[in-house]
């Protein structure tokens, strides 16, 4: 946290603690949110991938199970994206 003298207004305390804010703001949004949620769809494309294949290959049982898999990781993914989509368009836009 930044520097603040003990005898500090209150006002400088906020300035100094929303600086931090914002700087801890940032530097999650470069690598934090975005990373997470296209990890989380390269997975639900890899099980896609593979419920078809074993599809295809006549493994029923393990189609729809990786299909499953797919398709929570892919609502996942969505909700992880519209909380981002509506935090970058409101909160982090200061």
């Amino acid at each position: 946290m930044p520097e603040v003298s003990p005898g500090a207004t209150r006002n400088q305390f906020r300035a100094a603690k929303l600086a931090f804010a914002k700087k801890g703001m940032r530097a999650a949004r470069s690598r934090g949110g975005l990373e997470l949620a296209m990890t989380i769809l390269k997975w639900a494309l890899i099980f896609l991938l593979v419920s078809i294949v074993a599809g295809v290959l006549g493994f029923t049982g393990i189609s729809a199970a990786s299909a499953d898999i797919a398709r929570f990781l892919f609502y996942v993914f969505v909700v992880i994206f519209l909380v981002l989509l509506i935090l970058g368009l409101t909160i982090f836009r200061a």
